[in-house]
């Protein structure tokens, strides 16, 4: 097989590779990310690229993606074209996945010690003829443990150990495990680490064992994005490439052994101090970390290998602590609700509400709770891609440049992350703008957008950004000038019909849990808005578009990475480990695909306006 030369620019870089390798795979290897949300499958269209030189006739996926003007100017999709000789590839910025800004902090809660793992010093006497115990049972007992076990490679290293220390040793306990055998008093010297494995991102959080507090918060985008911007598309791409789980697997660990990383060089600590690890994620993160195949997951009955909560060695997952340290991955509730909704439900501690409350997690997938009364109840919406701009023309993750949020009154004013050239649109941004178009009057309540042949009825400036064809018309939010792309950003009638979709399907799940509660939304008490997206999106655009009920704003509360709260209690603490394992089993799933009436819901639920409790429910029914 040949080889044919591949230059990327503006970046300057170059790359050999096999004849018949794509662009995007091509770009892997020269260490350019490009934006893959449907996992180079050629549907979402965003990894356009501008190619130089020998290239195959445009395939049909190109065909649809580009339409004959781009691709008469040189563009096509990087995932699917395979050049057949040297080639020029420039990649344009909204082509690139740039580094995302990540919801590091959650609601707060006091971190109570009950660690798993423990250090305790002790000062064995020496033996003697007198004393002709063990040098394991002498440590012990000293340590005040003398029932705990001690694995076969350690028991080896036991005595030299305490003769180098001179008898003066700290013992590392793991439940009933002795697990490492330190010289001197290191007592005041031990962490552990809280994961969030999120879809789109990880996050870690390094925690003092000794003393409780929060040392360092490190974070990065979850490198699986390559391969896929939901759960369902890195399922497809596990079990069909022969190596697809085995990546997916070594991508997120690579990516969580970076923020150990960052968060040890932050706090000024060798990783070696790390002794335990817990991790929160949904249920096919989890799989995908531990390289469980996931393949049940996307068809019915969408059964786990695992849902139990799972104890590994760090040794055993790779992880870059102290080998002998302790992984506990808390357990999932379902197929697709997981260990992240779990940490939400300890963090918010809903399990203790009385009052009726709704937790809202709307990540890559949405996750919704309803609690109260002692009960808890639980659904999955396939809500995240729109809100994390997947099935969005121009949308985007939220990363510098993404508009992220949108004012119309005699003309359009909005903000972009970091204050840059817009780039395309977030989750947030997309909710402001659609609420505001249906203030404005260009968007009706069913979602249709004016024809431009309508645009004079329109007020100010309103009117001039009104445009596209009759059947097709768009939006413009911001100009060819104040792009980085010199094209301006529009949003269409397709996007706001995908808004549609994703919201009406994560109120439908409000609504249906509701109704398994007995109740109604004008029973509760309050709405906890959990991630990123409940975090930046503003309140008044999420009840104007009819995203969430219409409760008084200050009913409705952010409660930030909740997810990694939850992670953080049970690294500290024992008992919430046990709390954690009762709630998975407390809580009761409700698949909503089983319900006869999702689809009226559903329907309903599409509606652009404000839901008002007692009100919606008694027309959906």
């Amino acid at each position: 097989m040949s080889e044919i030369r591949i230059e990327f620019l503006p970046d300057k870089r170059k790359v050999r590779v096999a004849d018949g390798t794509s662009i995007a795979e091509a770009a892997r290897q020269a260490g350019i990310a490009i934006e893959s949300p449907c996992g180079g499958e050629g549907r979402c269209g965003k990894c356009r690229v501008k190619v130089r030189g020998a290239v195959p006739a445009a395939t049909a996926e190109e065909i649809q993606a580009l339409g004959d003007d781009l691709l008469g100017v040189g563009f096509r999709l990087a995932c699917r074209c395979r050049p057949q000789g040297d080639v020029a590839v420039y990649i344009p910025p909204q082509s690139r996945l740039l580094e995302q800004s990540i919801l590091i902090e959650g609601v707060e809660r006091e971190l109570v010690l009950d660690p798993a793992v423990a250090k305790r010093a002790a000062e064995p006497p020496t033996p003697s003829l007198d004393d002709q115990r063990g040098d394991l049972e002498r440590l012990l007992h000293a340590a005040g443990r003398p029932q705990v076990r001690c694995a076969l490679p350690l028991l080896r290293e036991i005595g030299a150990a305490l003769r180098a220390a001179d008898w003066r040793v700290t013992a590392v306990v793991a439940g009933d495990d002795l697990i490492a055998v330190e010289p001197g008093d290191t007592t005041g010297s031990i962490y552990g680490i809280a994961f969030d494995v999120g879809t789109t991102t990880v996050v870690g959080y390094l925690i003092d064992l000794a003393t409780g507090r929060q040392v360092a918060v490190g974070s990065d985008t979850n490198a699986q994005v390559a391969h896929g911007e939901d759960v369902v598309t890195r399922i497809q791409f596990a079990s069909d490439h022969t190596m697809g789980l085995e990546l997916l697997r070594r991508d997120v660990l690579a990516v969580m052994n970076d923020v150990i990383t960052e968060c040890c060089e932050a706090a000024g600590i060798d990783a070696g101090q790390i002794y335990d690890v817990t991790v929160v994620g949904n249920t096919c993160m989890h799989h995908l970390l531990l390289g469980l195949p996931p393949d049940n997951l996307a068809v019915l009955p969408y059964v786990a290998t695992v849902t139990a909560a799972q104890h590994f060695t760090a040794a055993e997952l790779g992880l870059a602590v102290n080998p002998a340290g302790r992984c506990y991955v808390l357990p999932n509730i379902a197929g697709f609700v997981g260990a992240d909704t779990v940490g939400v439900i300890l963090a918010a501690e809903l399990d203790r509400s009385e009052e009726l409350r709704v937790a809202i997690d709307i990540g890559t997938n949405g996750e919704v709770v309803v609690a109260g009364g002692g009960r808890i109840v639980a659904c999955s919406t396939a809500a995240g891609p729109a809100f994390e701009g997947a099935t969005i023309s121009r949308g985007m993750r939220a990363t510098s440049g993404a508009v992220d949020s949108v004012a119309v009154q005699q003309d359009v004013a909005f903000t972009t992350i970091n204050g840059a050239s817009v780039r395309g649109m977030c989750g947030s941004g997309l909710i402001d703008a659609v609420a505001e178009l249906r203030r404005a009057g260009v968007v009706d309540e069913t979602g249709r957008m004016l024809p431009p042949s309508r645009a004079a009825e329109l007020p100010g400036e309103i009117g001039r950004r009104l445009r596209g064809e009759e059947d097709r018309p768009e939006f413009v939010l911001a100009w060819e000038h104040e792009t980085q792309d010199g094209e301006p950003l529009t949003i269409t009638a397709r996007d706001v019909r995908q808004l549609q979709l994703a919201k009406g399907a994560l109120y439908a799940g409000v609504d249906i849990l509701l109704e398994e509660m007995g109740a109604d939304a004008s029973q509760v008490e309050e709405i906890l808005l959990a991630g990123a997206f409940g975090n930046y999106v503003k309140r008044e655009s999420a009840v104007a578009v009819g995203l969430i009920p219409a409760l008084p704003l200050e009913r409705i509360r952010s409660i930030g990475n909740a997810a990694g709260v939850g992670a953080k209690l049970a690294l500290a603490s024992n008992s919430m480990r046990a709390r954690a394992q009762e709630l998975a089993a407390r809580v009761e799933y409700v698949e909503l695909s089983r319900k006869p009436h999702f689809q009226l819901r559903f329907a309903d639920a599409m509606i652009l306006a404000a839901c008002v409790p007692g009100k919606a429910e008694a027309a959906g029914r």
